[in-house]
């Protein structure tokens, strides 16, 4: 795990409202913002399904840029990063899920201003063993009580076993590492026929038995005699369960070893709430929110009107 680091920032003060602050959260493809009361904010480059409870808050309505709830920004010569304001109270941890990493939020105000920590969290990996109906209730949502549960689902580069929620079913991994088994054993076949002056088609002429034998146990394949390693697709999430007060995280891989038997990689992940003298000692720089930059090329859904009213407002509550 990398190291823990954090950014402090001073808050300007026309961010700054009466039980919250506005910010503006970038990412570059794809985010989920939570705090205890759930997703406050999801949006994933290409899809149109989208969470934005910050355009749905009248409190935006006292701050700059509240007109341009989302925008891009560029970044490099032909890079561009999105932009959402979103609100943030004060002393309440917002978790931000999104381009590789896990972020803290958390905003104090004292009588000068207001600070804002960004930390990057981690935590100790710990592996336990799991039956299938154990595997399923990681990934359940049904809860008792007032807790809350949410899982998301992380982007999966492994293997395509099935479907992305729920997973794989055991039938689903059985067919396809029997299928794969399969075909690579027919191509190594192709490739031994074509290719006989080789060290392995030279190996197998000696030693003709040994293909033979591969082929006829694949039609006996059993599943159950082998020790896998699979990482299972929508088997890699971040699980969150907040009461209505405090929030308590987890990222999760499951990981399928044989029927009935998956092997859980888990990270407990620490939520903190910070007191303004921590803030003040975190990080030996405090820096300070700057103002965005939105060309007009990458939004065409802004005009200068927009920009102009946003800029106007800021100068007005700096006086």
């Amino acid at each position: 795990m990398k190291k823990v680091s954090e950014i402090v920032q001073r808050v300007e003060n026309h961010y700054v409202g009466a039980d919250c602050i506005q910010v503006m959260v970038p990412y570059r493809n794809t985010i989920t913002i939570l705090n205890k009361d759930g997703i406050i904010y999801s949006h994933k480059k290409g899809s149109h399904a989208s969470i934005n409870k910050y355009v749905e808050d009248e409190r935006r309505k006292q701050f700059p840029y509240s007109n341009i709830p989302t925008h891009y920004s560029k970044v490099g010569l032909f890079g561009k990063m999105n932009y959402a304001n979103q609100l943030l109270n004060f002393e309440e941890p917002y978790i931000r899920i999104g381009d590789g990493g896990i972020i803290e939020c958390f905003a104090v105000k004292d009588k000068s201003g207001v600070f804002l920590i960004n930390k990057v969290l981690t935590g100790d990996r710990r592996s336990v063993s799991a039956t299938r109906e154990e595997l399923e209730e990681v990934f359940s949502t049904s809860t008792n009580g007032k807790e809350k549960k949410y899982i998301i689902y992380l982007d999966d580069k492994s293997m395509n076993i099935g479907e992305f929620h729920p997973l794989a079913s055991e039938e689903k991994i059985y067919n396809f590492v029997k299928s794969q088994i399969t075909e690579n054993v027919e191509v190594f076949r192709k490739y031994v026929d074509n290719n006989g002056s080789s060290v392995a088609g030279w190996y197998l002429l000696q030693h003709p038995l040994f293909l033979d034998f591969v082929e006829q146990s694949i039609k006996d394949f059993d599943l159950n005699k082998m020790k896998l390693d699979i990482e299972l697709k929508g088997g890699k999430a971040i699980i969150l369960k907040s009461n209505g007060s405090d929030i308590a995280m987890q990222y999760v891989r499951a990981n399928f070893v044989s029927l009935d038997n998956y092997r859980i990689d888990i990270v407990d992940i620490p939520v903190n709430k910070y007191t303004l003298e921590q803030l003040k000692h975190l990080s030996p720089m405090i820096a300070k929110t700057t103002e965005p930059r939105i060309p007009l090329k990458l939004n065409p859904g802004v005009s200068k009107e927009d920009i102009k009213e946003a800029k106007q407002m800021v100068k007005s509550l700096r006086k």
